[in-house]
């Protein structure tokens, strides 16, 4: 058994896999999703692992024109040549950089959110109990880096779990080195993203200049950066856990969270500070988004820890009264005593309507719009997107 699929046989068996499982494995045609999709064909039926169901999944995000269409058309014919059953999503022409113009962030922001929306979806709808994305050793200390440029906190600086929920990354002790060798070893070719030379995107000039660099004059610093990683791990777990037992947030009316402003304030900044995105990780959880997904960027409604510590720290200055803040998806207020937590991601709709969809269009209304995209043919895998038109 070559090493790869051992280290996947590995996980496997860690995450407790059985054989009536359905596994989901995101393949974007890439050398590393290339290499988990072909080490889990392999491995269905061996001794020692289960007869797992396995099926995979390629998001089109309509980018690259005819690169992207060719990605997909490669990822059908991998999944033909191992007997895999495959799942096509495509976005509509232009849907990825409206989406970034409406909601206000980057092309890669929201290309991310379509490809985790559409690997839910078809998770949900295939039962499966894991989705397997094929994240290396490579990307979680590129992760590191472009959070610590970005001045996470420990949470943002925790090393990337090998599960966590139904995400599984079988790959992660695994570097690029050995995911090309794996698949020049079985004779199995890959797509090259013309994109992961741009660099525009800043994980891409960490990864085309800032590690060359440090390899060249810092050897070393791939172990300290892992090691710095497992130690906010940590660090992360503490203070979560210690936020969650000091400060606990009531469920108020429409949807809020609240505490004492004397409860608050008597804790150190850190314990705020942590509270305070326990708060927005509770009020994300009830939209059913997963906000931990390690891809890059960070969701964009994520609130960054700088604006959490201004407004902890004008309550440690004994202001109990502060206006309505917006701390990046939440909405933040002091008032009567009470400090209150809100989100802001998802405005409702002041006019609601009833009506029967059953093509593909763009179907307009006063203050929005209602796309619907054809999901390949596929009954019932129509994707709906509304949009909020601005007057």
């Amino acid at each position: 058994m070559y090493k790869l699929e051992k280290t996947v046989l590995d996980s496997l068996e860690a995450a407790a896999v059985k054989a009536e499982d359905t596994l989901l494995a995101a393949v974007s045609g890439g050398a590393d999703s290339t290499a988990l999709l072909a080490a889990l064909a392999a491995l269905r039926g061996k001794g020692g692992c289960p007869g797992f169901r396995l099926s995979a999944l390629h998001v089109d995000h309509a980018l690259r024109g005819d690169e992207s269409r060719a990605d997909a058309a490669a990822v059908v014919d991998l999944c033909e040549s191992l007997d895999v059953q495959c799942l096509v999503v495509t976005a509509a022409d232009g849907l990825i950089e409206r989406e970034a113009r409406r909601v206000g962030h980057g092309i890669e922001a929201a290309a991310r959110d379509f490809r985790h929306a559409a690997l839910c979806e078809k998770a949900d709808r295939l039962g499966a109990r894991f989705i397997l994305i094929a994240h290396t050793s490579n990307d979680a200390l590129e992760s590191t880096l472009l959070r610590i440029l970005r001045g996470a906190g420990p949470a943002g600086l925790a090393a990337m779990p090998e599960q966590r929920g139904r995400i599984l990354r079988p790959l992660l002790k695994l570097d690029r080195g050995e995911i090309c060798a794996y698949l020049s070893e079985r004779g199995i070719t890959w797509r090259v993203d013309s994109s992961n030379s741009d660099e525009r995107y800043l994980r891409n000039r960490i990864r085309l200049r800032l590690v060359p660099l440090l390899d060249e004059h810092f050897p070393d610093w791939r172990k300290a950066i892992a090691a710095l990683a497992e130690t906010q791990a940590l660090t992360a777990e503490f203070l979560g856990r210690e936020a969650a037992r000091r400060i606990d947030w009531d469920e108020e009316a429409d949807g809020k969270l609240g505490c004492a402003v004397s409860r608050f304030a008597a804790e150190s900044r850190i314990i705020r500070e942590e509270a305070l995105f326990l708060a927005y990780d509770l009020i994300d959880s009830w939209s059913g988004v997963d906000t931990n997904d390690a891809d890059d960027p960070p969701p964009p409604t994520l609130p960054r820890r700088a604006t959490l510590r201004d407004f902890a720290g004008k309550i440690v200055d004994g202001r109990t009264e502060l206006p309505v803040q917006t701390l990046g998806g939440i909405n933040v207020e002091a008032a009567s005593g009470r400090i209150t937590v809100e989100s802001c991601k998802h405005k409702p709709l002041e006019e609601r309507a009833s009506i029967l969809i059953d093509r593909p269009g763009l179907y307009r209304f006063k203050n929005f719009s209602i796309e619907c995209i054809a999901g390949n043919g596929l009954a019932g895998s129509c994707r709906f997107i509304v949009h909020e038109v601005k007057p």
